[in-house]
């Protein structure tokens, strides 16, 4: 089994978190906004390896995208 790494183990909480984020009554009504922010954590995944890529854009990760999507469910590191 390999090691996770801090990218793997922030995207992983941020998916965490996300159902959670999305019952918050002040932004239980905002169905599209998380739906589009877990497509996009799901797309922007880190790649394995020592430096990861973003899998969705190819640039270094967190990508702009992942890091917006992440903060909007409160993982921030």
């Amino acid at each position: 089994m390999k090691e996770e790494t801090a990218e793997q183990n922030r995207h992983w909480r941020a998916m965490c978190a996300l159902p959670g984020a999305s019952r918050e009554p002040a932004t239980a009504g905002h169905a599209v906004f998380w739906d589009v922010t877990e497509e996009i954590l799901k797309e922007h995944a880190p790649a394995d390896g020592p430096e990861p890529s973003c899998q969705g854009c190819g640039k270094r990760w967190p990508c702009e995208m992942a890091e917006s999507a992440m903060k909007q469910v409160g993982v921030w590191s």
